[in-house]
């Protein structure tokens, strides 16, 4: 399992939509000026990845986002693979 990151910000820029074909852009070799993109496609096996996304229509996504990163640093140590932003 790999974190990309939240869409559907206040402002509509960063949407599912958009944020996945940052990564689908840059592993078709496409320059984009997102890291995380970068490394996933470093991966061994990169074009067998599974997209999968959560819906929080109820919920505040960046309070999601703080408790997901949370219990994965508490149970791995580090954060997800990709997820270099504090």
């Amino acid at each position: 399992m790999i974190y990309i990151g939240k869409a559907g910000s206040n402002n509509g820029n960063a949407t599912l939509h958009s944020r996945l074909n940052q990564y689908l852009k840059f592993g078709q070799g496409k320059n984009i000026g997102h890291w995380g993109g970068r490394l996933i496609w470093q991966l061994k096996n990169s074009s067998n990845l599974i997209v999968c996304w959560k819906k929080l229509p109820a919920e505040e996504p960046r309070e999601v986002e703080g408790a997901l990163i949370q219990s994965f640093l508490k149970q791995f140590g580090k954060r997800p693979f990709a997820n270099l932003a504090d």
